[in-house]
């Protein structure tokens, strides 16, 4: 070993001892002839020191020595003096006073300060990565998620499943995400495409006789880049034969409280258990109370039904929608009307014709001037207002009503710091619709094509699929989905009604699926499993604004690897040999 210790392994108990220890140049300071430097590894840092009269060699050599330069140092382990103490570091209360010194490495002056974390353009840290993963920052993320994994990995292990990895390479089927495609060398013409999730194969795994999976996968979407979303990302899932839903979240759940509290530090998170299991709503009560399908319960602001009351209440635009929803912000007076501007833009945003709103105990506003007063009072009454406090409404058809407001509702608990970054609020949502519309008026599955309708459903699934539900449920952390999950179809008949559903034709079934509903005619068992993003839990538990920040080597927003220079050209004979032909922009 080039090392005989770490650079946070030096205590009091190592006074006068010889040591040798490796790492980076963090910082260095001259005072007068005597120089010091933080040497850092990725274990912590180490005070050294330079002293012509304890090493003149060394010391003529620590001259040149720069930042990020790599070096060996070998010397003695001194106490640095009880008022030079420094209670910052592991190592502060000794010193390493140097009698020899190599250099490893020398290194080009970085472009950004590694030694502690500040603003620096994202595109530079990205370019740069392997410098931008010697932060403080970085380092104590890696360290978090190999602790969550491990955890993770040691849950699933002491509850008896079985890790199983499945290709990376598979046949191309719709669930819902737009693929990568790999084309085929020796088969022209025909691809394989990277998988959104492994689906398929865990569910054929459990038709092939695992009784509990589990797996660390890598999953890839073509899908347009946000904060927590990458091309290619990594999640942690779970499949279960025999199982009813409340088997596999009372599964999940269990290894959620294992990760909350070895990993999650100081987190308050119990106060929001019922009965000590994770609060559970349906998507029906999420959707009313919250407008959202992964609501934040950290703070209040609950929505109030007024769809029974709007009837005659004297406002057209209440009068003449679907659905009316209202909700009161206590103290309302701190929002000025700039703030209720920038929410009616942002309620607008996400599909609402407007904003409307009334301050209690204030006649103004059209709400206010055109309402009759009984249905203020019943306002009032109903929402629990006081003298001061905002109303904003939302109105439409269900989702129009409830959806924008959600996210009027979160601005507000950003405005009035409702949002306690030092709580974690776990959440099950249940009870999901089993299909949703396309915009083209075609039905899809809501979550995917091989989740189990409920069974006093199954009777409308042909005549009025949109009122059917499902066994599916998402669990929600701090208005975060970290992933979702459902029982599965096992019967080939009911599969093949649900792809029918969609409007697909039996040839088209066949081609996409046959496998799928070949192996479930030779005895599948009944089954479910869940499905989470550990790029999104790292995330929430290290405090980050995103998930590039938890991943090694990130793409960018443009999913570019700035690092590495891809996605980038290939020669033209690789691509004939690919069978692939790049056509020119104007003949696309």
């Amino acid at each position: 070993m080039l090392r005989t210790h770490t650079n946070n392994e030096l205590r009091k108990d190592h006074i006068d001892q010889t040591v040798t220890l490796t790492g980076w140049v963090n910082n260095r300071r001259d005072h007068g002839g005597i120089i010091f430097v933080d040497l850092r590894d990725s274990y912590g840092i180490t005070q050294i020191v330079f002293d012509p009269t304890h090493g003149s060699d060394a010391h003529a050599r620590a001259e040149r020595v720069r930042s990020e330069w790599v070096i060996q140092v070998t010397g003695t382990v001194r106490h640095r003096g009880d008022e030079l103490e420094n209670p910052r570091l592991d190592t502060g209360q000794i010193e390493l006073i140097v009698s020899e010194i190599e250099i490893l490495n020398e290194a080009k002056t970085p472009p950004f300060e590694v030694d502690h974390d500040s603003d620096i353009r994202e595109d530079l840290r990205l370019e740069y990565r392997y410098l931008d993963l010697r932060k403080p920052r970085m380092q104590k993320n890696l360290k978090l998620r190999h602790q969550m994994t491990k955890t993770i990995r040691d849950y699933f292990d002491t509850h008896e499943f079985l890790e199983v990895e499945t290709p990376i390479m598979v046949k191309g089927t719709p669930e819902g995400s737009r693929e990568y495609l790999v084309p085929s060398r020796l088969h022209r013409g025909e691809f394989y495409v990277l998988p959104q999730s492994p689906q398929q194969l865990k569910q054929l795994l459990i038709n092939g006789g695992v009784d509990k999976y589990f797996q660390v996968a890598r999953c890839f979407r073509d899908e347009d880049l946000r904060g927590d979303r990458q091309p290619e990302f990594t999640q942690f899932e779970i499949e279960m034969a025999f199982v009813d839903q409340e088997d596999i979240m009372e599964t999940i759940e269990g290894c959620f409280h294992d990760l909350t509290d070895k990993c999650a530090g100081q987190k308050e998170w119990k106060k929001f258990l019922d009965n000590g299991k994770f609060k559970r709503i349906s998507w029906d009560e999420a959707m009313s109370l919250y407008g959202s399908d992964k609501p934040d319960i950290r703070f209040g602001l609950e929505f109030t039904d007024l769809t029974e009351e709007k009837s005659g209440c004297g406002f057209g635009v209440f009068e003449g929608c679907e659905r009316l929803f209202a909700m009161a912000v206590p103290d309302g007076t701190k929002l000025s009307r700039k703030d209720i501007d920038k929410m009616t833009k942002l309620a607008q945003k996400h599909g609402a014709g407007g904003l409307a709103w009334v301050r209690v105990g204030e006649d103004s506003g059209p709400v206010m001037k055109n309402s009759n007063p009984e249905f203020i009072q019943t306002l009032v009454e109903k929402t629990k207002a006081n003298e001061g406090d905002l109303i904003f409404f939302g109105a439409g058809t269900f989702l129009q009503a409830t959806e924008p407001l959600g996210q009027v509702r979160l601005a507000v608990g950003d405005k009035f710091e409702l949002r306690n970054q030092d709580e974690f609020a776990y959440l099950w949502v249940v009870d999901f619709p089993m299909f949703e519309k396309k915009e083209d008026g075609t039905i899809q599955a809501a979550h995917h094509p091989f989740t189990m309708p409920k069974k006093e459903d199954l009777e409308r699934l042909k005549s009025d699929p949109m009122s059917v539900n499902a066994y599916a449920y998402d669990i929600v952390l701090n208005g975060v989905e970290l992933g979702g999950g459902s029982v599965r179809i096992h019967d080939p008949v009911l599969q093949k009604e649900i792809f029918e559903v969609f409007g697909m034709s039996d040839e088209e079934i066949e081609n996409k699926f046959g496998h799928l509903i070949k192996a479930f005619q030779y005895g599948c068992p009944p089954h479910g499993g869940c499905a989470m993003g550990l790029d999104r839990v790292v995330m929430l538990f290290a405090d980050e604004p995103n998930i590039r920040e938890v991943i090694a080597f990130p793409k960018n927003q443009s999913a570019q690897d700035l690092l590495l220079g891809s996605p980038s050209p290939m020669p033209e004979k690789e691509l004939n040999e690919q069978n692939i032909q790049v056509l020119p922009e104007e003949e696309e």
